[in-house]
């Protein structure tokens, strides 16, 4: 009997920590994926310190700026004889993939 006593308050708990860990783990999936579906792409451009070139791409971002993805359009070195017209065409091209990526995203609920 000492047993049952002792085996039926456990079983609560333990009934009751599962269910409140898999309620946080939903929650936090939905927010996830709510927060995935509202990014959007967007023309990126960037240098990195060392490397000698400009990276020119779109990225996938959310309302907070998290990154959740990216596409090189191209990587323009430094020391490219005409840059600023390479930088230009990397630009519209990813401008135009940008547009054509978000055309597949679901629209913003407002």
């Amino acid at each position: 009997m000492r047993v049952i006593a002792f085996l039926a308050p456990a079983i609560v708990v333990v009934a009751a920590v599962l269910l409140v860990a898999a309620a946080v783990t939903a929650g936090a999936r939905r927010r996830r994926r709510a927060s995935q579906m509202s990014a959007r792409w967007a023309v990126r451009h960037y240098a990195i310190p060392g490397r000698g070139h400009t990276v020119v791409g779109v990225t996938l971002t959310d309302a907070d700026g998290r990154v959740h993805g990216e596409h090189v359009v191209a990587r323009i070195p430094d020391d490219a004889q005409d840059w600023q017209r390479d930088f230009i065409a990397a630009r519209q091209e990813a401008e135009e993939r940008a547009f054509h990526l978000n055309s597949d995203r679901p629209p913003i609920a407002g």
